[in-house]
């Protein structure tokens, strides 16, 4: 399983669920407040902007970002808890564990999205992440049009509760594990 969130709820989920890796996705300033002492053995930090194109002083994910998140899924067996987070908690981590989840069962991103969608009511999965992961899978665009449909997702006041990703195969409605109550509550968009 993968254990989405947010910066903020790292030390939480850490102590919680004791994920046997991590997966770190954070702006390149970041990286230089990030405490790593208290996070896995096997844990992989990328930096990069949460953005949908490049420009002037900001750091686009690319093929290689793309790479090494398949790779470290390809690390994260369906009965390990692995936690995958950035600032938020909305775009970049779910994206990966979208991407992650794809990997695994070609064929299957819509349901794969729409499932992401059902766990998490404010995810937003970066674009560009997930149309370079299109494009490195070989999914033809099937990827991308799956995160297109479930929408951008709603807008919350303070952290989403963390996102909980089977990597068993499972898709569709199944079991959302009860975590504790966030400081905000979601609102329309």
């Amino acid at each position: 399983m993968i254990i989405v969130s947010s910066l903020r709820q790292v030390e939480a989920v850490m102590a919680r669920y004791a994920p046997v890796r991590s997966l770190s996705l954070l702006a390149p300033w970041q990286t230089i407040i990030f405490e790593t002492d208290r996070m896995p053995r096997d844990r992989v930090v990328l930096a990069f902007n949460d953005v949908a194109a490049s420009g002037p002083g900001l750091v686009a994910p690319d093929e290689a970002t793309v790479a090494a998140i398949v790779e470290f899924g390809r690390r994260c067996r369906s009965n390990d808890v692995s936690l995958v987070h950035c600032w938020m908690g909305v775009s970049r981590s779910p994206a990966a564990a979208y991407i992650i989840a794809c990997e695994r069962a070609p064929g299957e991103e819509r349901a794969i999205a729409e499932d992401l969608r059902r766990r998490s009511p404010t995810a937003a999965p970066n674009r560009l992440l997930v149309a370079l992961a299109d494009d490195y899978l070989a999914r033809g665009g099937r990827m991308v049009d799956a995160v297109d449909g479930i929408g951008r997702g709603c807008a919350f006041d303070g952290d989403p509760p963390p996102l909980f990703l089977p990597l068993d195969g499972s898709l569709g409605g199944g079991a959302v594990p009860v975590v504790a109550k966030s400081r905000g509550s979601p609102r329309p968009a």
